[in-house]
């Protein structure tokens, strides 16, 4: 067979717009064959290349956006076998990325752009035939490669012979592709079912099951923890006289709020239409005050900084954990909401944009923080 040449250099730029073609790379990234590790069945391809092409070096070329990658090889020694990858200057299989077609090299000293091709300057690649990995969507992701150290005058049969090869390795791989994006939606589908869809933090399902999680680690580690419930004052009001749209944004504020005033490692969640929920770690009775003004300067600073016919106004409960006196995560939570019913009653007579907070028991002159909004 003639040596393959490359296009014209007026189509260069098309060939490098088809390689760093975003729909392409993404199909690559979907394969998970990127990270260096081998792939049995592509071993087993890259292997059969070797012994029906009769030739030293076989590859499984995957082609991303500066390397290219072998989830499977055979014949290939030195760095570039162990790393099972290589810049692309170093890459024949990209030309086939960038023609969308195969790529016939006889001997590459004979081929000037390929004379200066690293590869074989420094791999001892002399004669090169590869055809393209292509999805069934149409995406060339690399190539099926067969390598001699010597040139060699490539057959029709030979290329046949890895063109069927290829479509083997293409099966494996759009079947990694496949279960990976199976796995990855059944990841998302269990997050939607502990998630709130309005809010992204956990509902009461992820809650009870993240809290008793937290509950057992603080039993071993004898820590404490402590229960805060959350509830957005006349809620239901906002919803009626301003709609539910202005309801969602209220609730969505809350939302952020709490996440900008507890910790990454705190347990957060929207429990119940105007109900939030924080299961704080390493926290005790005696944090109650601090937490209660972290709280009430965030919605007080929120509130002064709009303008508008209504303001964000909470309540507060509280409810300590500790491993001399373990209760359940509902137990638990049904003290920090009983206490957050109590702080609710006062508040409704509190001015607006106020948060209020109670504890379980009968609260400490410290036990219980009043704040009151900047606005007049």
């Amino acid at each position: 067979m003639p040596a393959t040449t490359l296009v014209d250099r007026h189509d260069e730029l098309a060939q490098y717009a088809r390689l760093l073609s975003p729909s392409r790379l993404a199909a690559l990234e979907a394969t998970g064959l990127l990270d260096g590790h081998a792939n049995d069945v592509l071993d087993r391809v890259a292997r059969l290349v070797t012994r029906l092409l009769g030739v030293p070096t076989g590859l499984v070329s995957l082609v991303s956006r500066a390397n290219q990658h072998f989830p499977g090889l055979a014949g290939l020694d030195g760095w570039a076998g162990e790393a099972r990858g290589t810049p692309l200057s170093y890459s024949y299989c990209k030309y086939v990325v960038m023609r969308d077609a195969a790529l016939v090299v006889e001997d590459s000293a004979r081929d000037p752009e390929m004379a200066a091709n690293r590869g074989h300057s420094e791999l001892g690649v002399a004669a090169y035939i590869g055809v393209p990995l292509r999805t069934a969507e149409g995406e060339t992701l690399g190539a099926l490669c067969a390598i001699n150290t010597s040139p060699e005058t490539w057959t029709q049969e030979q290329l046949d012979t890895l063109e069927e090869l290829a479509q083997i390795a293409m099966s494996e791989i759009q079947l990694r592709s496949t279960a990976r994006a199976l796995l990855l939606s059944n990841r998302q589908l269990a997050e939607q079912v502990v998630r709130d869809p309005l809010t992204g933090l956990l509902n009461r399902i992820g809650f009870n099951a993240r809290a008793a999680e937290a509950l057992a680690t603080a039993r071993r580690r004898k820590g404490s923890l402590l229960m805060c419930c959350l509830n957005l004052n006349h809620f239901h009001r906002i919803n009626a006289v301003l709609g539910y749209d202005v309801g969602d944004t209220a609730l969505l504020e809350v939302a952020a709020l709490m996440e900008g005033a507890f910790r990454d490692h705190d347990v957060l969640a929207r429990v119940g239409s105007d109900e939030f929920v924080a299961l704080i770690s390493n926290a005790a009775e005696a944090d109650i005050p601090f937490v209660t003004a972290r709280v009430a300067a965030s919605f007080d600073v929120h509130n002064s900084a709009r303008s508008r016919n209504f303001v964000l106004d909470a309540s507060m409960g509280f409810a300590s954990w500790s491993p001399d006196a373990p209760v359940s995560v509902t137990t638990l939570l049904q003290r920090a909401e009983a206490a957050m019913r109590r702080s609710r009653t006062r508040s409704f007579t509190a001015p607006r944009g106020s948060v209020t907070a109670r504890t379980a028991e009968p609260p400490l002159p410290s036990a219980h923080a009043t704040r009151q909004s900047h606005r007049p």
